[in-house]
């Protein structure tokens, strides 16, 4: 999937985007394009020196600055502290992006008490609690987009491959808090998204397989993700993408 970069630029431009899990996979991949399109990008994640890593490797592609923040979506306390630190740099935010999430393999009677909590509360939670705290800031903005990366696993009846019963536990509660929050919002000119990939590979914008053409498999890679989000964050403000479901696409044969 390909979108008209040249639109994104103009409509990134100068935009402030918090990502949440943008130290690695498809957070930073993201952050990495979104920058490279003229956004001002803020990096939430648990780990510094991963978030640093791509703060760097922004200012090498464009000279962008990037702001380091870093946030465990498992700690109310580590939440707060950061959202606080995000408007007090400055109360606007124009986009969050929640991507961050744990996860978890294993049957259910394999996995652990703690290992079910903290995924479940990664992923919901924290998604909810980072919105909320960031909340005014998207409502000083008048292009506003918050959008949840869930997974095809919180599809209800979608084919139940990999991950655990509290990985897709979580998967369709974030489902359910895009959708309640998105008919909340209505009318507040803050447009929500639920985006829902299927498994896809970990390219990286700076690795030579980010131009690598999906094989026979049609497993997509983060490439086609992020350019879904990028299409979404660049289209007009008369449109908007409530649910937006990816599937890969088989070669055609002759």
């Amino acid at each position: 999937m390909q979108i008209g970069f040249s639109t994104a630029e103009q409509s990134l431009q100068g935009k402030r985007i918090a990502i949440t899990g943008a130290g690695r996979g498809l957070g930073r991949a993201l952050a990495i394009v979104a920058a490279d399109h003229g956004a001002k990008t803020v990096l939430l994640g648990r780990d510094p020196g991963a978030l640093e890593d791509v703060a760097d490797t922004i200012r090498e592609r464009g000279g962008a600055q990037s702001m380091v923040v870093p946030c465990d979506l498992g700690s109310l306390e580590s939440i707060t502290s950061a959202c606080d630190v995000v408007l007090q740099k400055n109360p606007r935010v124009d986009a969050l992006i929640n991507n961050g999430a744990p996860w978890l393999e294993g049957r259910l009677d394999q996995i652990s008490d703690m290992q079910i909590a903290s995924t479940v509360a990664a992923a919901v939670t924290g998604s909810i609690i980072v919105t909320k705290r960031l909340l005014p800031g998207l409502c000083q903005s008048d292009c506003a987009d918050i959008i949840t990366v869930v997974s095809t696993s919180g599809v209800p009846g979608w084919d139940l491959g990999g991950g655990s019963v509290p990985f897709y536990a979580a998967k369709h509660g974030q489902s359910g808090f895009s959708d309640k929050l998105r008919n909340e919002l209505k009318g507040s000119g803050i447009r929500v998204s639920a985006v829902y990939p299927p498994d896809f590979d970990d390219a990286d914008p700076t690795g030579s397989d980010w131009n690598r053409v999906p094989g026979d498999d049609a497993k997509i890679s983060a490439r086609e993700v992020v350019s879904t989000l990028m299409f979404i964050l660049a289209a007009p403000r008369t449109c908007s993408f409530p649910v937006v479901i990816l599937e890969g696409v088989p070669p055609t044969t002759d």
